[in-house]
């Protein structure tokens, strides 16, 4: 673990032997650190399939590599967990819009998931429905104003260039990470038309704070802002309004079972 480890502002995942229920209106998170020692590294690339470890070996920057090998290592390991099966045996494949899904005997398990990484951290939704997650640190580097202005609707815009300079990069994070959530949980990634989303006023939220929208056929999604701790901005997207979330720290990794696996 280095010196940035994740501040538990959610609770740490239970200890061995705890089996939640992920119920129909339910969705966990769970939010991992992904610089891992040599050790874990090289268990969990055991767990990547061909062409996982194919598009490892693309990367450039060794640090950027095993953030993916972990990033993805971890997705099967949780993902394992929920279906009772190997980690290594799993299989994905993309939706009509690129969306990943499970694949072959596990396609019909009805469990759906997405996964944002950014910098040192991942944080991964697990559910029964669609779900969007989005994950930036606001120490990337990025010109908040240029990419606000391309993504914001016009009234978006101009509410954002009303705040004073020291609140700008705060709030348009956690517009940005909305946005991002709610195009991922439709399946259309940047390419949805981020622009057409409307997603930052407080009159239009639910009374939990969520943003209540309707996608072009007219089927109802919700998106929320998270928890987190300082210098960082989260989202999390569903279809519907019905959903509950719970959130993990998921820090411990002297064995890759899970804290509730069986």
């Amino acid at each position: 673990m280095n010196d940035r480890t994740i501040v538990p502002t959610w609770p740490e995942a239970p200890a061995d032997g705890w089996n939640p229920a992920l119920t129909a209106d339910g969705i966990h998170l769970w939010l991992a650190d992904l610089d891992r020692p040599a050790r874990s590294l090289a268990q969990l690339a055991t767990t990547l399939a061909a062409d996982e470890r194919e598009r490892a070996a693309r990367f450039h920057f060794p640090e950027h590599r095993d953030r993916f090998v972990v990033g993805r290592g971890l997705l099967r390991e949780l993902l394992g967990a929920y279906l009772n099966r190997p980690a290594k045996a799993l299989c994905f494949a993309c939706g009509p819009r690129g969306k990943p899904l499970l694949a072959g005997e596990d396609a019909d398990a009805g469990l759906r998931f997405n996964l944002s990484h950014s910098g040192e951290r991942a944080l991964y939704a697990i559910a029964r429905r669609e779900v969007g997650v989005d994950l930036e640190c606001l120490n990337r580097v990025v010109n908040d104003a240029s990419v606000a202005e391309r993504v914001c609707t016009p009234r978006e815009w101009a509410a954002f260039q009303a705040l004073p300079a020291e609140q700008f990069r705060e709030a348009f994070f956690s517009c940005w990470t909305r946005k991002e959530a709610i195009a991922k949980a439709l399946g259309d990634g940047l390419a949805s038309g981020l622009r057409s989303l409307e997603v930052c006023f407080p009159d239009d939220r639910l009374p939990d704070g969520r943003v209540g929208l309707r996608d072009a056929s007219g089927r109802e999604w919700s998106v929320l802002n998270l928890p987190l701790d300082a210098g960082w901005r989260g989202a999390l997207a569903a279809e519907g309004q019905d959903w509950r979330w719970q959130g993990w720290c998921w820090t411990r990794f002297s064995s890759f079972s899970l804290p509730f696996s069986s």
